[in-house]
């Protein structure tokens, strides 16, 4: 019997986005599930960092990750190629934002990096004025982002 390995992209693909509250519909898991009883790989080939691959997406079980759009291979937890971007470009391209007053976030495998004034912009987009609007307060405990909780706040 011969093997095939799958690859699931996570958006739109894998993971249901449209909602707004992202979820893994359970067919999908469960035919990820027979996939693999099957002696079948299922690996996942996203444009997503490490630390945007949430544990949910995890709990599915998968062989292996092509993360951050190629620039890491795990296989089985065990990383085999991991290409970061250098310091000195990063440091560029921050300086610039921070010259610009523009908003952004860096991807890493190991947290996304916030500027200190994106969080509040996101929750502003995403829920509206929390401060003084009951709805919006409301809006965020009832469909409260997966992605900005796991910011970390304060890139600077």
């Amino acid at each position: 019997m011969s093997k095939n390995i799958l690859f699931f992209d996570v958006d739109g693909t894998l993971v249901d986005v449209r909602p707004a509250r992202e979820y893994i519909p359970e067919s999908t898991i469960k035919a990820t599930h027979q996939t693999r009883e099957k002696g079948n790989l299922c690996f996942l080939y996203t444009g997503r960092s490490k630390a945007e691959i949430y544990p949910y997406i995890l709990d599915v079980g998968f062989d292996g990750i092509i993360g951050a759009g190629g620039a890491f291979v795990e296989i089985n937890g065990e990383m085999l190629y991991h290409k970061k971007v250098g310091s000195k470009e990063i440091n560029h391209i921050v300086d610039y934002f921070e010259a610009n007053d523009f908003d952004y976030y860096i991807e890493s495998n190991g947290g996304l990096y916030a500027s200190k004034h994106l969080v509040p912009r996101l929750e502003w987009i995403t829920y509206g004025d929390l401060e003084n609007d009951p709805e919006a307060r409301r809006k965020k405990e009832k469909t409260p982002s997966h992605f900005i909780p796991s910011l970390i706040e304060g890139c600077d």
